[in-house]
């Protein structure tokens, strides 16, 4: 198989999260019979609304930077579906993907064979979706390249999604809020209770109870978290109640941190990701770091601190410099919003900012928009290369009362041209509302360098 017939092959099983069907069945019978890829290597899980991309790479930049053979898997991707698959920071190459595509698959056909007479490994009830099989083909290349630890980022909730197969050394819970109502429940409650269904026993009792940590700092949402880690014998730990915490922001809204921990060493950190939500996102990766150190891995405080500053996480308050600096923000549903409109608010107040904004239909347009138009002078509307995207007039029609900030636009490409007009050269242009827009931008950025 080849990389382009790969592709054709997993995008005509239908758009990630319109065709989700949540549950364990499939991708735990698929592994099976694939050999139990995701039993030959250590694995941190990672759930949460906002924020578990970001823990995540940072996690795999400390835990690469300790030495250790590292995967990362995460979603959605920017420009490429290698993206998703990672080990020691390199992306799983073209022909590689291909060739998993094409070992998965064929396994997926002998699993759907009603014909087929070895049933040991069980049988599947529908063909997986895009989702399960990429996750397949990750786990897949994982054990193959002989990973040690893999980080990996829940895909939608927790209980159900394809990831939570695997039997983790630390579960991660950060933030909880309204996104994938459709599937997750309407109460942040319901969602908490989704997210928190990463939390298991352990497969081997001697294990110990599975550490859990907590990033959040919503009551509910810790409530539920602390019950469900007593209904499993887990260990709960809010990082944040016992981090001791010193953060100042350099103007860009990059923080240095002094972090203390019980028993545990100080550390002097520079966040290279901007946004004080980055800070919550340090510290839960620290602290689970920490439990990875107890557990025998061999990460140092100089480790932690180097590979935390190392880290890269594209389309998150990216800032691309130029007259005017375009900044990258994946913000797409309304805590993401709402973490942008204070970073703008506390580092962006004096500049005169140009709106380039796109959202997927099934997003709450109105909450998301209602946080970050006010603070634009022009709002240029665009609609990414997505079959999920609103169409820019469509977005237009749902806040009227900004009618006359709209330059409505074609695509992406389009509204990065109009951005540009509009702006001044002291000015930002501000990319936010889908991720899927942030990666068609950075493509046209990419093009436009190689120009």
């Amino acid at each position: 198989m080849q990389y382009a017939e790969a592709l054709r092959y997993l995008f005509s099983l239908g758009n990630e999260v319109l065709t989700a069907k949540l549950g364990l069945h499939n991708i735990s019978t698929l592994l099976e019979s694939l050999g139990k890829p995701h039993r030959h290597f250590d694995s941190v899980l990672i759930a949460g609304t906002n924020g578990k991309g970001s823990v995540a790479a940072f996690l795999e930049s400390v835990l690469r930077t300790s030495g250790l053979n590292t995967g990362l898997y995460t979603s959605p991707h920017l420009i490429r579906i290698e993206e998703r698959v990672r080990v020691r920071g390199s992306c799983i190459s073209a022909e590689d993907f291909a060739s998993l595509t094409q070992c998965v698959k064929d396994k997926v056909g002998e699993l759907l064979d009603p014909q087929a007479s070895n049933r040991a490994a069980g049988r599947l009830d529908r063909h997986p979706t895009y989702f399960e099989m990429v996750t397949a083909i990750g786990f897949c290349y994982f054990a193959e390249r002989n990973v040690d630890v893999a980080v990996l980022e829940v895909g939608l909730g927790g209980r159900l999604d394809a990831t939570n197969v695997v039997d983790p050394r630390v579960a991660i819970i950060t933030n909880v809020g309204y996104d994938h109502q459709k599937y997750l429940g309407n109460r942040i409650e319901e969602i908490a209770m989704e997210k928190a269904g990463i939390i298991k026993p352990r497969s081997d009792a001697k294990a110990g109870p599975l550490p859990v940590i907590c990033s959040s700092d919503d009551p509910a949402v810790r409530n539920i978290v602390e019950e469900q880690c007593r209904a499993m014998g887990a260990r709960c730990i809010h990082a944040l109640d016992e981090a001791r915490v010193e953060a100042e922001p350099d103007t860009l809204g990059r923080f240095r941190l002094k972090v203390c921990f019980p028993r545990g060493s100080s550390l002097d950190l520079r966040l290279p990701l901007p946004g004080e939500h980055q800070v919550r996102n340090a510290i839960a990766a620290v602290r689970a770091l920490m439990v990875l150190q107890t557990q025998g891995f061999p990460i140092d405080v100089e480790d932690i601190k180097t590979g935390i500053e190392a880290t890269r996480w594209p389309g998150r308050l990216e800032i691309v410099s130029g007259e005017p600096p375009i900044i990258l923000d994946g913000a797409h549903n309304i805590a993401g919003a709402e973490s942008l409109k204070k970073y703008c608010e506390r580092f962006l107040a004096t500049k005169r900012l140009v709106l380039l904004f796109g959202v997927m239909r099934d997003k709450d347009v109105v909450e998301i928009a209602g946080n970050l138009f006010p603070l634009a002078s022009d709002i240029v509307l665009t609609a990414a290369e997505s079959e999920r995207s609103a169409e820019a007039d469509w977005i237009a029609t749902q806040l009227p009362e900004y009618r006359q900030r709209y330059h409505c636009t074609r695509n992406p490409q389009e509204a990065l041209g109009v951005a540009r007009t509009l702006a001044t050269p002291d000015g930002i242009i501000l990319a936010a509302g889908s991720l899927f827009l942030i990666g068609d931008l950075q493509r046209a950025l990419q093009l436009e360098a190689a120009a």
